[in-house]
C-alpha cells in the first residue's frame, strides 16, 4: 500500500506529455512494470505516424514547387505577351520621321494613321481674330462707367450681312472696367475680354476684346443705356464705353497643300494631309484675294514636308520582344531544371511534360512561316531573328535593318498580317507571326489553359493531402488512447503479480523465522 501511494504521488507531480497534453496519469501504473507506458504508447504511435506524415507532407510539398512554378510560367509568358502586344498591330508600326524644308512656315506632326511620302506647302496668310478695344481709357479697375446704373452691350458675331446679335446685361453698380470685362467673358460668346494696363499716369487701363480666328467670327460691340433687348426701339448709345478701334481684323487662312487650294478658320490645319496635322507660324507665299480661280490664290515658293517611317521604333520593339522570349526561356530552364540553385522556383517542374510541350509549342511557332507571308518575307529568320547554336533567340542586325529599311511594308505584313485590333478569340483570321504567337500564348495562358489546369489540379491535390493529414493525426490519437488502455491493463496484471510475490515472500519469511 505505502508503495502505491509513493507512486500516485510521484505521478501527479509529473510533467506534462507532449503529444496528449495532459497529465501522465497511466504513469502511476508503472509501479507494477517498471515500464513508463505513456512514453512506450507515444513512441509507437510516432514511429507509425512519421513515414506516413512525411510522405504526406512530400507530396504536398511537391505540389506546392508545381503551383510556384506555374505562377513562373505565367509571369514569363506574360513577358511575351506583353511584348508581344506592341507588334500584332499594324499600327504599332505606323511611326514617322518628319523633315520640314521650312520650321519657320509651320510645323507638323503625324500620328499612325499618316503614310510616308512628300507633300508641298504653300501658306499664303494666317488666319487671325478681331480684337478691339476703345479710345477711352480708366483710371481704375472699378470706375463708374454709367453712374452706377444699368446698361447693354450689343454683341454681332459673324461675317459682313450674316451676323448674330446678342446682348448681354450689366447690372447697375458692375458699370465698370471690371464688370465689363466679367460679363463679356460669362456669356460664353467665344470671346474673351481682359484689362490692359498701358502705363498712362490718370487713365491706365484699357478694355480689350479678343474673338475666334477666321472671318466667319468677325464681331462688333455697341454699348446702350439701360437695358436694352432685341426688341428695344430706337436705344440710346453709350458714348463713356465705345469699342471703335480695331486691332487686328478676323480673316481665314489661305495655303496651298499638294497644289491643292484649302480655306482654314484655324491655323491648325488637320485635314489637308492625312495623319498629318499643321500648325501654321507665317506665310511663306502671297495671298492673291483678287484671283478669280483657286489655283491662283497663293502665289510663291512652296516648302517640303517629308514623312519616312521611322524604323527604330519597330528594330526597338523587335528587340524587345526577343529579350523578353529569351528570358522567358532562361526561366522555363531553371524550372526544369533539377540541380538549379535559382531560388524559390528552382527544379519545381523538374520532368514536367506540359511545360516541356509549351516550351516546344513557343518554339516551333519561332521558326514556322508567317501565315500572311509578303515579298520575300516568309518568316522570323528573313527578318534576322533567329536561333544561334546555343539556342538563344538573336537578332542579324544587317539582315533586320535592310528588311525595315527596304522592305518595311512587307515586314509589317510578315509580322502583324496587317491586322488591327483583331479580337484574341478569332482563331481563323491569319494575323501574322506576332498576331498568331500572341494568340496561342493567350490561348496558353487562358482559364482553360494547360497553366491553369496544372495549377488547379495541383492545388486539389494539395487540399487531399491536407485531409489526410488531419485523417492521420485522427487516427493516430486513437490508436494512442488503445495502446495506452492496452498496457495500463498489462501493468495493473504485473503489480499484481508483484504483490502477490510480495506477500508470499513475507509469508514465507515468517515461516523460517519460526523455526530459529
Amino acid at each position: 500500500m505505502a508503495t502505491s501511494s509513493s507512486s500516485i504521488t510521484a505521478a501527479t507531480a509529473s510533467p506534462v506529455v507532449p503529444s496528449t497534453a495532459k497529465p501522465n496519469v497511466t504513469k502511476t501504473l508503472g509501479g507494477g512494470s517498471g515500464i513508463d507506458i505513456q512514453s512506450l504508447a507515444g513512441s509507437l504511435v510516432d514511429a507509425e505516424r512519421a513515414p506516413r506524415a512525411a510522405a504526406i507532407n512530400k507530396n504536398i510539398s511537391k505540389n506546392e514547387a508545381t503551383v510556384s512554378g506555374f505562377a513562373a510560367v505565367k509571369y514569363g509568358l506574360t513577358t511575351i505577351q506583353t511584348a508581344l502586344a506592341d507588334l500584332k498591330d499594324v499600327s504599332d508600326y505606323q511611326s514617322f520621321s518628319l523633315s520640314n524644308s521650312d520650321t519657320t512656315t509651320f510645323t507638323a506632326t503625324a500620328t499612325s494613321a499618316a503614310s510616308a511620302g512628300k507633300h508641298s506647302i504653300l501658306v499664303g496668310q494666317l488666319a487671325a481674330a478681331t480684337r478691339l478695344t476703345g479710345t477711352t481709357a480708366f483710371a481704375d479697375t472699378d470706375t463708374s462707367i454709367n453712374s452706377a446704373s444699368a446698361m447693354t452691350l450689343k454683341v454681332s458675331i459673324g461675317a459682313s450681312g450674316s451676323t448674330t446679335d446678342t446682348y448681354i446685361s450689366v447690372t447697375g453698380g458692375n458699370d465698370t472696367p471690371e464688370g465689363i470685362v466679367s460679363a463679356i467673358n460669362d456669356a460664353d460668346l467665344g470671346l474673351s475680354a481682359y484689362l490692359v494696363n498701358n502705363g498712362d499716369a490718370t487713365s491706365p487701363y484699357q478694355i480689350v476684346v479678343s474673338g475666334t480666328s477666321g472671318s466667319d467670327y468677325d464681331f462688333s460691340i455697341t454699348s446702350y443705356n439701360g437695358t436694352v433687348t432685341s426688341s428695344t426701339s430706337s436705344p440710346t448709345a453709350l458714348t463713356s464705353v465705345v469699342f471703335d478701334t480695331t486691332l487686328e481684323s478676323a480673316q481665314d487662312a489661305y495655303l496651298e497643300v499638294d497644289g491643292i487650294s484649302i480655306t482654314s478658320s484655324s491655323n491648325e490645319i488637320a485635314d489637308s494631309i492625312p495623319g498629318v496635322t499643321l500648325n501654321l507660324i507665317a506665310a511663306n507665299g502671297t495671298y492673291n484675294s483678287s484671283s478669280s480661280t483657286t489655283a491662283g490664290l497663293v502665289t510663291g515658293t512652296a516648302a517640303t514636308l517629308s514623312l519616312s517611317n521611322d524604323v527604330s521604333v519597330a528594330k526597338t520593339k523587335i528587340t524587345a520582344f526577343v529579350t523578353a522570349y529569351n528570358d522567358a526561356m532562361d526561366l522555363f530552364d531553371e524550372l526544369i531544371n533539377p540541380k538549379s540553385s535559382f531560388e524559390t522556383y528552382g527544379g519545381t517542374l523538374s520532368g514536367n511534360s506540359s511545360l516541356r510541350s509549351l516550351r516546344e509549342q513557343l518554339r516551333t511557332m519561332m521558326t514556322d512561316d508567317s501565315s500572311t507571308t509578303s515579298g520575300d518575307l516568309e518568316a522570323f529568320r528573313d527578318i534576322g531573328v533567329e536561333f544561334n547554336s546555343s539556342g538563344k533567340l538573336t537578332i542579324n542586325a544587317v539582315t533586320l535593318d535592310v528588311a525595315l529599311n527596304f522592305n518595311f511594308s512587307d515586314t509589317v505584313t510578315l509580322l502583324s498580317g496587317d491586322q488591327e485590333n483583331l479580337s484574341k478569340y478569332d482563331t481563323s483570321t491569319d494575323a501574322g507571326l506576332a498576331g498568331d504567337l500572341n494568340r496561342l500564348v493567350f490561348t496558353m495562358l487562358s482559364s482553360s489553359g494547360t497553366i491553369s489546369k496544372e495549377s488547379a489540379n495541383a492545388t486539389t491535390r494539395i487540399s487531399k493531402y491536407q485531409d489526410d493529414l488531419i485523417a492521420l493525426e485522427d487516427r493516430m490519437a486513437r490508436m494512442l488512447a488503445r495502446y495506452t488502455k492496452q498496457f495500463a491493463s498489462m501493468d495493473s496484471i504485473v503489480g499484481a503479480g508483484k504483490n502477490t510475490q510480495a506477500g508470499l515472500t513475507n509469508t514465507f519469511a515468517g515461516m523460517m523465522n519460526l523455526y530459529k
